[in-house]
């Protein structure tokens, strides 16, 4: 339940509760019928005395929760949900994210590396982009699918989040295997928009394919890459921009130099606002009323009084 439709009804409860106070302070053992007709006889407290008064606080309090729960079923509780529909102008993203020794054992990035700094501003860029399928490859010395395109926000969100150096053992730094791959994901792609986000330093050491050709395959397909350079040029290790321009000229795409993380999380909020998804129709709100649910508890307590009313309250004057 996240949403009432009358809201001011719920000040209702207020004035039930102070009835339920006074009347507790006032005549907190009800009516006469614990009084037996021979008024000169001397009380006695028995057990079945103390049943009945317990059970006509109880009743009582049945009376009282029925009164709330009637006040809160007239606001008109509920739950809404948002549906995307089901035929949206998505983009189809693919993420290329490099997971290398030179990602892992930075210092230009201090106190974190530049692969913490990514997955981190990675998966903030996942939860903006709510309408489109989004894949992940990792790549190091070797390239490898961690999710086909999918809208599983959450199963993405967990898996770069448990995405580490230790996933790849090769080593060294494909990115003609990741592009090449990141593409074939995209093929049979029919949406109106296909790209990839290729992260990484730019230093390709390795892999079965050398990245000009991979860029050419992918701009073949209609495939855009949008290359991110990570990392200062006077690091430790070396970053080669001028190969991930390349590709991105190539592409149709754009390419971002990253040397800090916040360039790098204005870099993804750039692309966020170049690749927008226009949806056809609007998310369809669906609004579930939780109504029945009350009533079903006041009849269950009304029912209840009901029962105690004919025993053990049954008045015997």
């Amino acid at each position: 339940m996240d949403y009432f439709q009358r809201p001011s009804l719920l000040f209702l409860i207020f004035p039930i509760l102070i009835l339920f106070f006074y009347q507790w302070k006032t005549n907190p053992f009800g009516p006469i019928f614990f009084i037996k007709s021979d008024r000169f006889e001397k009380q006695k407290i028995t057990f079945w005395n103390k049943l009945r008064i317990y059970s006509y606080l109880v009743s009582e309090l049945f009376v009282y929760l029925s009164l709330i729960l009637i006040t809160i079923a007239s606001a008109g509780p509920g739950s809404k949900y948002n549906l995307t529909p089901d035929s949206t102008n998505g983009i189809d993203i693919m993420i290329a994210l490099d997971i290398s020794g030179s990602m892992v054992n930075s210092y230009d990035f201090l106190p974190k590396n530049r692969l913490s700094v990514s997955k981190e501003l990675l998966r903030e860029f996942i939860k903006k982009r709510i309408y489109d399928r989004i894949g992940i490859v990792v790549f190091a010395g070797a390239a490898y699918l961690q999710s086909p395109l999918s809208s599983d926000r959450f199963a993405l969100d967990e898996l770069i989040t448990d995405t580490s150096s230790e996933d790849i053992e090769e080593q060294g730094t494909a990115i003609g295997d990741a592009l090449v791959l990141s593409t074939y994901r995209l093929k049979n792609s029919e949406a109106k928009s296909k790209l990839i986000i290729l992260l990484t330093d730019g230093v390709s050491n390795t892999g079965k394919l050398d990245p000009d050709t991979a860029a050419y395959t992918t701009k073949t397909l209609g495939v855009k890459v949008y290359c991110i350079g990570i990392g200062k040029e006077e690091g430790q290790y070396e970053v080669n921009y001028e190969s991930l321009q390349k590709i991105s000229a190539d592409t149709n795409g754009k390419f971002f130099r990253a040397e800090s993380p916040e360039v790098l999380s204005d870099v993804l909020n750039e692309i966020n606002r170049l690749e927008v998804t226009e949806l056809p129709s609007k998310p369809l709100e669906i609004q579930e009323t939780k109504f029945p649910t009350y009533l079903y508890f006041v009849f269950l307590f009304l029912f209840l009084n009901l029962t105690l009313k004919v025993y053990p309250l049954k008045e015997k004057i």
